[in-house]
């Protein structure tokens, strides 16, 4: 069965208007930031974006700018556009816990759970009291042993198969494993070779647990119905 990976707790997002240590901007500056704020907020993400770009090419060195201009590009999806804006708040604001956290999270999101928990254990570092923190750490380090765990199978699983290559027995293991992980087309390709190889317990197939993903798809129907005794 395809082990789930761990959904991270909601990010505290920072979509702040220009105070503090910025007050040294600009007035367009500042005026494109918050009309920014507000488009934001109205879930224009496209015009806020337009104006964010603009604020930041006034101030480049604006933490909070630039903060926003992450948060924008993560929730259009533009996953490396985000982090490099998360990346210099932390270099113009290292102790920016917000900002930390929605790079761990967004690192998170994207698999990289060995940046991520780097991010959130500095994070604790500067904040030990930070419950966001704790708890996306916690989640990102179980969705690192989940995916390690993954990898390990399916390494196992090649090497074995590149062991024995013409044992079909090694092969269908692999589409076992493939099909439980949720990879359907490497799934299909290793059913396929152990049916090739000689494979012929197709009743078997047919209720295999570790295959039932597979069941659905109209590829499983075609590939039983070619290997069919005629």
């Amino acid at each position: 069965m395809k082990s789930p990976l761990i959904l991270l707790a909601l990010c505290t997002l920072l979509i702040g208007a220009a105070e503090g240590q910025e007050k040294k901007l600009s007035g367009e500056a500042t005026r494109l930031n918050e009309r920014a704020v507000t488009l934001l907020r109205e879930g224009k993400l496209d015009e806020a974006l337009t104006e964010l770009k603009r604020a930041a090419e006034l101030a480049p060195s604006s933490a909070v700018i630039n903060a926003n201009l992450g948060f924008a590009y993560d929730k259009q999806g533009k996953v490396d556009e985000a982090a490099a804006a998360y990346r210099k708040v932390l270099e113009l604001e290292p102790g920016n816990n917000i900002a930390r956290n929605n790079l761990g999270n967004l690192l998170s999101k994207q698999g990289q759970y060995e940046e991520a928990t780097r991010e959130f254990e500095e994070l604790l570092r500067r904040d030990p009291d930070n419950a966001a923190a704790k708890s996306n750490l916690e989640i990102a380090t179980k969705n690192r042993a989940l995916t390690q765990e993954k990898q390990d199978q399916v390494s196992g699983a090649l090497q074995a198969a590149a062991a024995k290559p013409a044992d079909p027995q090694a092969a269908y293991a692999a589409a076992r494993v493939f099909s439980r992980l949720g990879d359907q087309d490497a799934a299909f390709s290793w059913l396929a070779k152990a049916l090739d190889l000689g494979y012929d317990r197709l009743e078997y197939v047919k209720v295999d647990p570790s295959l039932a993903g597979l069941r659905k798809d109209p590829r499983f129907i075609q590939l039983l119905e070619q290997r069919q005794p005629r």
